[in-house]
C-alpha cells in the first residue's frame, strides 16, 4: 500500500472514529439529562421540554400529521392532468391502502422492535453504535420510527441533546395517543424520499411512475432504502448505494420470515428502472382556470357570497378586498389539501383546440421584451347540451417559465362580432328566419334612421356557411 493511500485510509478512518465518538457522546448527553430529571441540574429545563412535548401530542389530531397534501386535476375521462402541490409533493394513503411488504420493509430495517417497545428502544441505540464499530458503516438506525414521527412532525434536525431528549418525550406521548398501524400510517406519509417527495406513493408515483399499489417486492424494498439518508441513497446520483440497501432490507424481510427464500432471491436478481417517462405535457390554460373555477367553488362552499352588483365605490371596494382575502386563503388550501378535481375538460378537444390556434398564427413572430409573441388568441369550447367548458386555449405556445395570461378568461375585451350569434342571429332563429329569409331592408316606424351597410340576414348566411 502506498504512502498517499495510507494517508487516505488513516483520514478515512479518523473521521468515522470522530462520527462514532459523536454519537457516544450525544447518547451519555440524552441518558444524563433524563437523570438530571430526577436528579437536578437541568431539571427546570427538561421538565419544561416534557410539559411542551405533553401539549404538542395532546393538541395533534389525525389531521396534523397529513396537513399539506399534493392536489390532483383529472380530465372529462378520468385521466390526470396535473398535480397542484405547496412546497412538498405528498399524496397520503391510510393505512389499508399501504401495502404490507412496505410496512414490513420499513420496520425490518428501521426498527425491529416497532412493534414492542413504547416509543424508545435504548438498546437499539447501543447497538446501532457497536454496530458502526463493528462494520465501518452506519448499518442501523438509533432512533425508532416513532421518534423519527416526532423528529419530522414537531421538531427539527438540530443535533443537540435537548432536541434529542424533546424527541424521546414527544415519541412516548405519541405511542400513548395513537395505535401503532396509525404511527406507521403517519410516518410512511410523511419521511422524505430525496427529490422531492413525501411519503411512499408521491415517492412511487415519483420514481416508478405508479401507484405504490402497484409495485413490485423489489421496487418497494428500494423505495425503502432511501429515508434513511437521501441523500447518500438518491437513486438518481447513488443507484448502488441504493441497491445495496435494498438488497440488506430484502434480507432482513427474509431473516424475519416475512418473505419466503423464492421471494428474496426473485427481488434480489430484479433489475430495478427508474421511470424515464418524459414529464407530463402541461396544461397551462387548464390548470389556470380549473384552479380559478376550484378556488371559487370551496369559497362557495366557505359561505361567500358573490356579488354583481354594489351601492357605492365604497361598497365595491370592502367586497373586492374580502374576496381577495378569501380567495388567497382558499387557493393556498386547494395547493395544500389532496384535494380530487374533476373537469369537464376533453384533452383530445384540448389538443385540437391549441394546434388551431397555434396554425392560424404561425407566421406572426413578432415578441415583447419578455419574449412573447405579440399577437395573441384565445378560444374556448362549449358543450351546448351541458354548457360545461371542453377545451379552453388562453394564448400561443411557447416555452415559459410559470404561467403565462389566460386570455380565456383572464382578459377583458370588447366582444365585437363575436357577440353577433348571441344578440342577432340566436333571437332571429328562435323566431323562425333562416339564412334564407329575405327582409326589406327599408326604413321602418321608429327605426334606425339610416339603413345598415350590411344587412343581417348577410351576416347569418356567411355565420352558418362558418360553422357548417
Amino acid at each position: 500500500m502506498s504512502h498517499k493511500e495510507k494517508k487516505k485510509r488513516k483520514k478515512k478512518y479518523r473521521g468515522f472514529w470522530l462520527f462514532v465518538k459523536l454519537q457516544i457522546v450525544l447518547i451519555l448527553m440524552v441518558i444524563g439529562g433524563l437523570a438530571y430529571y430526577y436528579f437536578g441540574g437541568y431539571a427546570s429545563q427538561v421538565s419544561a421540554m416534557h410539559e411542551e412535548a405533553v401539549r404538542f401530542v395532546k393538541e395533534s389530531t389525525k389531521d396534523t400529521f397529513r396537513a399539506e397534501q399534493t392536489s390532483q386535476v383529472y380530465d372529462v375521462n378520468g385521466t390526470r392532468i396535473m398535480s397542484l402541490r405547496g412546497t412538498k409533493d405528498v399524496s397520503y394513503l391510510t393505512s389499508d391502502e399501504i401495502p404490507e411488504e412496505v410496512k414490513e420493509a420499513m420496520v425490518s430495517i428501521e426498527d425491529k422492535k416497532f412493534y414492542s417497545h413504547g416509543g424508545i428502544d435504548f438498546k437499539a441505540i447501543i447497538r446501532a453504535v457497536w454496530a458502526m464499530v463493528r462494520n465501518g458503516e452506519v448499518t442501523q438506525g438509533g432512533s425508532t420510527i416513532t421518534q423519527q414521527l416526532a423528529r419530522t412532525i414537531f421538531l427539527n434536525n438540530d443535533r443537540t441533546w435537548q432536541r434529542k431528549m424533546e424527541e424521546i418525550f414527544i415519541a412516548t406521548e405519541l405511542e400513548k395517543k395513537y395505535t401503532k398501524d396509525e404511527i406507521l400510517e403517519f410516518y410512511l406519509n410523511n419521511i422524505y424520499f430525496g427529490n422531492g417527495y413525501y411519503g411512499i406513493q408521491a415517492a412511487s408515483r415519483g420514481y416508478f411512475d405508479t401507484d405504490v399499489s402497484f409495485l413490485s417486492l423489489s421496487q418497494m424494498a428500494y423505495l425503502c432504502a432511501i429515508p434513511n439518508n437521501p441523500t447518500m441513497y438518491n437513486p438518481y446520483k447513488n443507484p448502488d448505494n441504493t441497491l445495496g440497501r435494498r438488497d440488506r432490507i430484502l434480507k432482513n424481510m427474509y431473516e424475519d420470515g416475512k418473505i419466503s427464500r423464492r421471494e428474496y432471491k426473485d427481488a434480489r436478481q430484479e433489475t430495478i428502472v427508474l421511470s424515464t417517462a418524459e414529464p407530463t405535457k402541461r396544461y397551462d390554460a387548464v390548470e389556470t382556470y380549473a384552479c380559478y373555477c376550484a378556488t371559487r367553488a370551496l369559497m362557495e362552499q366557505q359561505g361567500f357570497e358573490f356579488r354583481t352588483d354594489f351601492s357605492s365605490e365604497e361598497d365595491r371596494k370592502t367586497y373586492e378586498d374580502a374576496y381577495q382575502e378569501q380567495y388567497k386563503t382558499c387557493e393556498q388550501s386547494l395547493y395544500t389539501g389532496g384535494y380530487r378535481i374533476y373537469t369537464s375538460i376533453d384533452l383530445n378537444m384540448e389538443e385540437q383546440l391549441q394546434n388551431a390556434v397555434d396554425e392560424k398564427l404561425q407566421d406572426f413572430t413578432d415578441v415583447n421584451e419578455e419574449g412573447i409573441y405579440t399577437l395573441q388568441s384565445a378560444a374556448v369550447c362549449i358543450d351546448n347540451e351541458t354548457g360545461f367548458v371542453k377545451a379552453i386555449v388562453g394564448g400561443r405556445s411557447q416555452e415559459y417559465d410559470g404561467h403565462m395570461l389566460n386570455r380565456a378568461y383572464q382578459s377583458y375585451r370588447q366582444p365585437g362580432s363575436a357577440i353577433k350569434p348571441l344578440i342577432v342571429y340566436t333571437p332571429a332563429l328562435e323566431r323562425g328566419y333562416t339564412p334564407d329569409t329575405v327582409v326589406e331592408d327599408a326604413p321602418i316606424e321608429d327605426g334606425p334612421e339610416m339603413p345598415v351597410q350590411v344587412s343581417w340576414q348577410r351576416n347569418l348566411a356567411l355565420c352558418s356557411r362558418k360553422f357548417h
